[in-house]
């Protein structure tokens, strides 16, 4: 197939991922790029639609998708409402890559941010409770990225289930910061996102969001 029919698909399996209905906590998009296999990432609080997503895709494209599925928390779930709705903008989505996705009690989670030039990002951690914490001023700019090492630990009973449970990191870019997202002290993920959600409607400017996902302690 040339270049061209590769773009076709590709777009045309994006928005039917899109568009696939996996319930109230669900979303799921393509990852990989136009012409390779498809691989999608899926955030949800069951397996079950993304094993009826596996099999929708294949009877339609007669192809086996790779899906990964991150999940999460009932307390997490604004997180895929927020990402399905931003999915509409045609804004470059930044990307937010982490050195490890399972990461001990107490130690630090760090990677990188790489977003287009001349663009603002504001980047947040939803814990497993829901909670959204502000990791701006943790960043730090380098000339083609932004890097961070960010210690994080459990509270004394989460450590005592001895669990791994899941956090977010969610970073929302585009031309300006987002006043809502300019958040100080801990704020439900609840409250926030719809607010956030608004500004971006009522200021019509194309901004995007990216999530990644890793496991703390356990």
């Amino acid at each position: 197939p040339s270049p061209e029919d590769d773009m076709a698909k590709w777009n045309e399996q994006r928005s039917w991922v899109r568009d696939f209905s996996g319930g109230n906590c669900f979303y799921a998009n393509v990852t990989s790029g136009p012409g390779g296999a498809p691989t999608i990432e899926g955030y949800g609080t069951a397996v079950p639609p993304f094993e009826q997503l596996l099999n929708d895709f294949k009877t339609r494209f007669h192809i086996e998708p790779d899906i990964s599925v991150r999940l999460i928390t009932l307390s997490q779930c604004g997180v895929p409402t927020f990402l399905r709705l931003l999915d509409r903008s045609s804004a470059a989505k930044p990307q937010l890559v982490l050195d490890k996705t399972s990461i001990p009690d107490g130690a630090p989670v760090s990677g990188a941010l790489y977003t287009g030039g001349g663009l603002v990002s504001n980047i947040m951690l939803i814990d497993h409770k829901g909670v959204a914490f502000n990791l701006d001023d943790r960043m730090v700019a380098q000339t083609d990225k932004v890097t961070f090492n960010i210690p994080i630990g459990l509270a004394a009973a989460d450590k005592a289930a001895g669990k791994a449970v899941p956090q977010i990191m969610l970073v929302i870019t585009g031309p300006k910061d987002i006043q809502a997202a300019m958040f100080s002290r801990p704020t439900p993920a609840s409250e926030l996102l719809p607010r956030i959600l608004e500004e971006i409607e009522a200021d019509g400017s194309q901004f995007s969001a990216t999530a990644t996902y890793f496991r703390l302690g356990g």
